[in-house]
């Protein structure tokens, strides 16, 4: 790290842009811009400024006083110092685009936010590190790609561009923004110079410099020092191309429709100077043309645009540098992986290596710092990453490494016995993995023989099957306290990364479709952004990779390569089949999971739709019947009109209070419009008036005119009453029309929650005697003999119910409140509950002395929350009710036979469309329903106040939120804006985010579009090939191996060819993957070649197999080794069995 610290600088803060790692791509010529015009887009105009300024062309001149200074005055002394960087030098472009990186306004604000002083700011490849000064002390502070501070988010071009000039990966201080002057050692080491540290190495720098001339580079030099730099800008551009592209086409379609046609003929967007389409100079290009060079198809309507934007501010967190901890493990053996002869070898390394044996694990013995003993098991686990990384560090674990690969004639990146940093950090971690579980790597969800994906975790939580994961671990002699959640940690990583993932809510359930989601997202991010990417993740971000939508057939068909073991796997937990004994699924299976899947699906966007539906009001079904017979006429149109009482002599006899002139829309609503009594008034109209009274013997009549008037008036009126039906009796059918509707929406999301219980509790429910009970309180003092239906129903506690369950001998207790989504377990409940109250004699007096001796059931003391079943309030644990009677709803659901072979116990019941769910649901919908019907009817009539009304329907309203699990949605809702909120809403009951958190909504905009979640779209039959299907059912066939391997950065995609009966599918499925990651911005993982043979073959390379594994390999040393597929040089561990095919 340089010496160096520059001063401090301040700009204005802009929120920050969830931006994406560097892409690592083949880059034009820098090409020279005139000074950039003022955008006339108003999106565009609105985000941030652009980052990076053109640059002069580098000239040998430039470079010539770079070298002379470098000679010169940059190496008076051994130590770090700044140097004058030439604008016109080589240099000069990865420097500008360092210094405008550190000085945009949100890197900048982040900065500050974190209390660190600018001028003591380190940039390294993982971290940023700083003073923060509190008076005159200062304490340094460090943050990383792994925590949540949120630097990987706002530091992606600042990474980039530090990565350019930071080659030796030692850190490069801020810059300010006048600044001209760099890190001497930096310079050096861009240019292939090792610094000095002493007398001795400047003199001999010194001297190269001034042997060498600068000036007369060749092409090749010239191109391979400006590579970095240019990547650099490249990506910078690009990062800021997204940007102003989602803010143009955001702009577009503000408050469009999303069936409506979007025309990007004329919309024009900035460009980098550093993009393919920047000919000429120019900085701007056609919309259309900009989101082809990032790969797009041009969207042609709002949806497809808006799916696009989603694309360009999608975020994936850079890989780790080790990956997912077993980059040297692959099953079945892939070249430059370990075979499982290197893993016998490596276990008997350990055993003969002193360190190795000075303790129990090796993860104790490489802790020679004793990082462990500072942590509790608990910190350990929070801060798995970083605690590695400490433990890794050390020189002498990072030796033990290297020893370790030497022992087995390993053979590095660069061909040569000697390892990097990361290489000898990598052959410790798989060490260490091996120790804990020698048949590492095993396959996803098992973690040292511990099956995640078993039907018995169903319905756990992810913390609890952690904890689960650590207590087996424990088990194993070698490790202890600390190390279990650290090896935890490291198995985790590579078999369900998922659970690396931070900040999942913790009512998140596996199995559920949530989790499903959640499980394919992590996959997503895995093989996009690279093997570890994941775990840099919060839970939101990762699901926000949900609602990318794909484009074609192609894409849809990688994203089914992702998500085919997480269907299978949910199609396991459901049980819909139990687990094949060889392990391999068959199309049949897939079938079963994909059905199932969309059929929960579908009807869980039913449900959405009914909790969306109005309550039916009487006045708007008043309004929706006049409608017919006064066609064209708008709802406030007729709420102006009125109508006015014809006849002269039934007004005068009418009484004061009643009215003669009332609106039309009330006196339909009482049922007062009726034939021959009305006269029609339109707005502003007055009724007819007779001559003025001359006399009191003579009353007053209209003119013969007026009265013929009149008389047509009713008349024509009545022709329209006629056609209309009895507004209050029609009411009743649309109520329980509604309330129907609404059983069926809560049915499906109740019987979800069922299918979401443990195991053990789904089986009881569906194999044992289930009773169900409903909760009231007493009627105070009312004698048995007067109680009313209307009273008991009055004071039941309708918004829960409570079901005992009764099987093989285990009584079990569920507390069910549909409308909270919400069911409880309750383990503190007698075996029998004492039903139907008690009864108490008291004396009743009807009259005078007719004193009688009746009974009044009262109710006692029991431990239930009433609260909770009578009012929207969540329930208290230990909490008891006075006053509670317990009335039973129906007769015994006796137990039904298991209809499967096997032991009980092992068995699955399919509890969301079971017969046995769906009694127990029906009941609780007819016989305790959350909302009682004549108090509805009530509602609808609209004797109640509005308020009241509104009270009722934002209970539904809630409902539907806690079926939305992305936080987006959720926050756009809550503020109103309906065009983006109802665009996230996702298909899932989770709850997640239930619990108070949508007290302020406004009510929801009635409409049923809804957004399907990332897992509906990729778990579907795709017109494909029988074979394709097949490859992703059984990782074996090759194609579920496609990118999985490619992380790896070995000879991974060969490997999948090898065992795939038809290779080209693979091939172009893997150019489709890498065509999603231009979409999405990240780095390249995976470059396929068009063929197996398109590999760099270094002169001497034999073509032959490898235990049947096609391989490239050349001899050194006396040993076959394979070829790295990039550079043709020796790689991995000396090859077993290789034999050469004929040439």
């Amino acid at each position: 790290m340089s010496s160096i610290s520059p001063s401090r600088d301040t700009l204005a803060f802009t929120p920050p842009l969830h931006s994406v790692s560097p892409a690592a791509n083949a880059f034009p010529d820098p090409v020279v811009r005139s000074k950039r015009e003022a955008a006339s887009n108003p999106a565009v105009n609105s985000l941030r400024r652009w980052t990076l300024q053109p640059v002069p062309l580098a000239s040998s001149e430039g470079d010539h006083r770079l070298r002379n200074e470098l000679a010169t005055s940059a190496t008076r002394h051994a130590w770090d110092s700044l140097v004058q960087i030439p604008t016109d030098s080589t240099f000069y472009a990865g420097f500008a685009a360092l210094r405008s990186a550190f000085n945009t306004d949100e890197v900048k604000a982040w900065i500050m936010s974190k209390g660190m002083a600018l001028d003591t700011v380190v940039v390294k490849p993982d971290s940023i590190t700083g003073l923060v000064l509190s008076g005159r002390v200062g304490t340094r502070k460090t943050f990383t790609l792994n925590d949540d501070s949120g630097w990987w988010q706002v530091g992606a071009r600042l990474r980039a561009a530090a990565t350019a000039l930071d080659r030796a990966g030692n850190g490069v201080a801020y810059v300010p923004e006048q600044s001209d002057r760099f890190s001497r050692n930096a310079v050096l080491q861009w240019h292939d110079i090792t610094p000095p540290t002493n007398a001795d190495e400047l003199a001999l720098v010194r001297g190269h410099l001034l042997a060498e001339e600068w000036s007369g580079w060749s092409t090749e030099t010239k191109g391979r020092l400006q590579g970095s730099s240019l990547a650099a800008r490249k990506t910078i551009d690009r990062l800021d191309e997204r940007q102003y592209l989602a803010g143009c086409l955001a702009d577009l379609v503000r408050n469009r429709p999303d069936d409506e046609e979007v025309s990007l003929a004329d919309a024009q967007t900035p460009i980098g100077a550093t993009s393919v389409l920047a000919t000429n100079g120019a900085d701007k290009a056609a919309v259309r043309d900009a989101l082809i060079s990032h790969g797009f198809l041009v969207p042609k309507t709002a949806k497809e645009v808006r799916n696009v934007i989603r694309w360009l501010q999608a975020a994936v967190a850079p890989a780790p540098a080790l990956g997912n901890y077993a980059q040297l493990l692959a099953r079945p053996w892939a070249p430059g992986m370990l075979s499982e002869n290197d893993k016998r070898l490596v276990a008997q390394f350990m055993r003969d290596d002193a360190i190795s044996r000075s303790e129990p694990s090796l993860l104790r013995a490489l802790d020679f710092r004793g990082v462990l003993d500072e942590h509790t098991p608990q910190e350990v686990r929070a801060n798995a990453d970083k605690i590695l990384e400490r433990i890794l560090d050390h020189p002498s674990a990072l030796n033990w490494g290297k020893a370790a690969a030497r022992s087995l004639y390993f053979q590095s990146a660069s061909g040569t016995y000697d390892l990097s940093t990361l290489e000898a950090k990598q052959w410790a971690l798989t060490a260490a993995l091996l120790q804990i579980d020698p048949k590492m790597p095993r396959r996803p969800g098992n973690v040292a023989g511990y099956d995640i994906y078993q039907p018995a975790n169903s319905g756990r939580t992810m913390a609890s099957v952690r904890a689960e994961i650590e207590t087996q671990l424990a088990q194993n002699t070698l490790l202890d306290p600390k190390t279990v959640p650290l090896a935890a940690h490291l198995l985790l990583a590579s078999s369900a990364p998922e659970f690396l993932v931070r900040d999942i809510p913790s009512t998140m359930r596996i199995g559920s479709v949530e989790w499903a989601d959640f499980r394919l997202g992590v996959t997503f991010a895995e093989r996009q952004g690279g093997p570890g990417c994941s775990r840099r993740m919060s839970y939101t971000e990762i699901m926000g990779l949900s609602r990318l939508s794909t484009s074609t057939p192609g894409e849809a068909a990688v994203l089914d390569n992702y998500g085919i073991d997480v269907l299978l796997d949910w199609g396991l937990m459901r049980g819909l089949y139990e687990k094949p004994v060889d392990g391999r699924y068959t199309q049949q299976h897939h079938l079963q999971a994909i059905t199932a899947f969309n059929e929960e699906c579908e009807q869980l966007v039913y449900a959405l739709e009914q909790f969306n539906l109005p309550l039916p009001i009487r006045e708007d079904s008043a309004i929706r019947n006049l409608q017919t017979v006064f066609p064209g006429l708008s709802a406030e149109q007729l709420k102006a009109m009125r109508v006015y009482i014809a006849d002269p002599d039934e007004r005068r006899n009418m009484k004061l209070s009643e009215p003669r002139t009332r609106t039309l829309i009330e006196t339909y609503m009482t049922g007062d419009l009726t034939r021959d009594r009305w006269m029609l008034l339109a707005p502003g109209e007055q009724p007819p008036q007779p001559a003025r009274r001359t006399s009191p013997f003579v009353i007053p009549r209209l003119s013969a005119s007026d009265q013929a008037a009149v008389d047509a008036n009713v008349q024509a009126l009545n022709a329209r009453i006629a056609h209309l039906p009895d507004v209050q009796a029609q009411l009743p059918g649309e109520v329980d029309a509604y309330l129907d509707k609404l059983k069926q929406g809560l049915s499906i999301a109740t019987r979800r929650m069922i299918a979401q219980l443990p195991l053990a509790d789904r089986q009881a429910l569906e194999w044992g005697d289930v009773d169900l009970f409903a909760l009231r309180e007493a009627t105070d003092s009312v004698p048995e003999i007067d109680v009313t239906p209307e009273q008991v129903e009055e004071r039941r506690g309708r918004k829960g119910t409570l079901i005992r369950c009764n099987y093989n001998g285990v009584i079990s207790y569920f507390e069910v409140f549909p409308d909270k989504l919400l069911i409880v377990k309750r383990e503190d409940l007698p075996r029998d509950l004492a039903l139907g109250g008690t009864f108490q004699t008291v004396p009743k007096t009807y009259g005078p002395w007719a004193v009688s001796e009746l009974p009044v059931r009262l109710g006692a003391v029991e431990p239930f929350d009433f609260a909770a079943y009578s009012s929207n309030a969540l329930p208290r644990p230990g909490v008891t009710s006075p006053g509670v009677i317990i009335d039973k709803l129906g007769e015994t659901l006796h137990a039904t036979p298991v209809s499967v072979q096997g032991e009980a116990s092992n068995q699955v019941p399919n509890s969301f469309s079971s017969p046995r769910t769906r009694s127990i649901v029906d009941r609780i919908m007819q016989g305790n329903f959350i909302h009682h019907r004549a108090s509805v009817l009530k509602v609808a009539h609209g004797m109640l106040p509005l308020e009241q009304k509104r009270e009722m329907l934002r209970r539904n309203d809630s409902i539907l939120l806690s079926m939305i699990p992305f936080v987006g949605a959720v926050i756009d809702l809550t503020k109103g804006n309906i065009v983006e909120g109802m665009r996230g809403l996702i298909i899932d009951t989770a709850g997640a985010f239930a619990g108070g958190a949508f007290g302020t909504l406004k009510p929801l905009v009635k409409s049923t579009k809804a957004v399907a979640p990332f897992g509906v779209k990729a778990f579907r039959v795709l017109e494909k090939g029988v074979e394709v299907v097949s490859g992703f059912l059984n990782p074996l066939d090759g194609a579920a191996d496609l990118m999985a391997a490619g992380g790896k950065g070995l000879v991974a995609l060969p490997k999948a060819l090898g065992r795939a009966s038809n290779p080209s599918v693979l091939l172009k499925l893997g150019v489709v993957e890498e065509k999603l990651r231009t979409c999405l911005g990240v780095s390249n993982q995976l470059q396929a070649p068009h063929n197996v043979q398109e590999q760099a073959v270094q002169p001497g390379a034999h073509n032959g197999h490898n235990h049947s594994i096609p391989v490239y390999a050349v001899q050194t040393d006396g040993r076959w080794y394979a070829t790295h597929p990039k550079t043709g040089l020796p790689t991995g561990t000396p090859l077993d069995g290789f034999e050469a095919l004929p040439a």
